[in-house]
């Protein structure tokens, strides 16, 4: 193995790191987490019905009205990541998993879909440029029978 493709190897495992962060941050709303995982300038986030975003402020406020809610449990399990080397830049398209728990209502909703992130070296730190996710599917169901919904906190 040479050196260069060492490196390459080294820059997923950093990027993995990146994006398994992201998803956390979503599910605990740590905002500040989901910030760090962007970059600062020339962002480019296409998340279909969720919104376009240019920004990552436009992008926080957005999920602080979808996605903080009392009676709401998310979980994002992302998987199967591939990546290609372009330039100085690394393409990332990963299959998700999302489950949205609504505590109050007694529903559960799931959606699978892509993500495809461009990510780059700033401040030599990994941050997504862009990302963009298509769903592939998406199922709601009434859970008031046979499952214990509660949310902690």
């Amino acid at each position: 193995m040479t050196i260069s493709n060492l490196r390459f190897l080294e820059n997923i495992e950093e990027i993995k790191k990146l994006k398994y962060s992201y998803f956390q941050a979503c599910d605990v709303n740590n905002l500040d987490q989901i910030k760090r995982t962007f970059a600062t300038q020339n962002l480019n986030i296409d998340f279909e019905n969720f919104g376009s975003f240019t920004d990552v402020e436009s992008f926080l406020e957005q999920y602080k009205k979808k996605s903080i809610k009392k009676n709401q449990v998310e979980c994002h399990y992302g998987k199967n990541p591939i990546f290609k080397k372009i330039d100085n830049s690394i393409l990332g398209v990963w299959a998700l998993d999302y489950y949205l728990f609504q505590t109050k209502r007694l529903l559960m909703t799931t959606i699978t879909g892509s993500y495809e992130d461009l990510y780059i070296l700033e401040d030599s730190n990994w941050v997504i440029k862009k990302s963009k996710f298509r769903r592939s599917s998406m199922k709601t169901f009434d859970v008031s029978h046979g499952i214990n919904l509660k949310k902690i906190n």
